[in-house]
């Protein structure tokens, strides 16, 4: 699992982008199916922390997307 914070968000569309912690430059795509727990809709905004599980699938400018994406506690 790696932690990283929600760069991007479209509620419109339910998706988002997750920087990394651990890179400059890795950013990883979400879609809101992938919110585990209490995150929702309503709960997702720009500078969450969150920890997530990445698969190495490249989407549109991330080099990898969410399996799954949790608050960080």
């Amino acid at each position: 699992m790696e932690t990283g914070t929600v760069w991007r968000w479209k509620p419109r569309n339910g998706t988002g982008v997750i920087k990394l912690d651990d890179t400059d430059s890795t950013l990883v795509w979400f879609h809101l199916s992938d919110a585990r727990g209490d995150l929702d809709i309503a709960t997702i905004a720009e500078g969450l922390p969150v920890d997530v599980d990445v698969e190495p699938i490249p989407q549109g400018e991330c080099t990898c997307r969410a399996k799954s994406v949790y608050r960080r506690e």
